[in-house]
């Protein structure tokens, strides 16, 4: 008798993704969007464990005009559309890759101890500069690559994957400091896999994404932001 209720879920679920595949169409073209990209984050430091770096730290990447087009490629379920010019009317081209413009801040450069008496206060020795962002369009494969614990789930829609990364200079970092006669820092690139439903985008519909952030003491957020910008004129 219990068996019967876990069939009927299993048989639901499978004439669910049936019904999906069966309604896959083809991409064509997403409404052109404006994306925001924000990273934020608070980290804690002490003279015995962490120190340097951030105590508090904020990036916002942004990309204008952003369209979606169909993939050239299998295993992609769109590519980016890129316009020879600016100017209306002239062809696009499918691209994997878009680059933004980014910005750096608000944000706390934390301390350093050599003693744990006495802290050392970072001093701004470059920048912070504007940055170049990049924005990629991925495979489900390409996404979970790194998902080598656990047996990623695939969506029952199809969706694009996409990773962001604020891709700072090695050569030239846009925010250095030091920290007088101990040591110095530079500011280093964090990166995020996230997803949207091809079915929102083709409808121009506005899109949120949130995705927790942790790296060592390190808590916060990525917050991802699409805005239609057909929807905004109709504002």
């Amino acid at each position: 008798m219990l068996r019967q209720p876990v069939l009927f879920v299993a048989a639901v679920i499978a004439f669910a993704a049936q019904s999906a595949l069966a309604d896959k169409q083809v991409f064509v073209s997403s409404a052109e969007y404006d994306i925001t990209v924000q990273l934020s984050y608070t980290r804690e430091v002490s003279p015995l464990g962490e120190q340097g770096g951030f105590s508090s730290y904020t990036s916002t990447g942004e990309f204008k005009n952003v369209r979606f087009g169909p993939s050239p490629a299998k295993g992609f379920e769109a590519w980016f559309e890129q316009r020879l010019s600016p100017s209306a009317g002239t062809p696009a081209i499918p691209a994997m890759q878009i680059t933004g413009e980014g910005t750096i801040g608000p944000f706390v450069i934390a301390p350093a101890w050599e003693d744990p008496n006495e802290a050392i206060q970072p001093k701004i020795t470059s920048g912070p500069r504007p940055f170049a962002p990049t924005l990629n369009v991925l495979t489900f494969e390409m996404a979970h690559e790194e998902d080598e614990d656990s047996i990623p789930v695939v969506p029952l829609v199809p969706t694009v994957w996409l990773r962001y990364n604020e891709s700072y200079s090695i050569a030239d970092p846009e925010l250095q400091w030091d920290y007088p006669n101990f040591a110095g820092g530079v500011i280093e690139s964090d990166a995020v896999v996230f997803s949207v439903p091809v079915a929102s985008l083709a409808k121009g519909e506005d899109l949120e994404v949130k995705v927790p952030y942790s790296n060592g003491t390190a808590s916060g957020e990525w917050k991802i932001v699409f805005w239609s910008r057909e929807g905004q004129e109709q504002k």
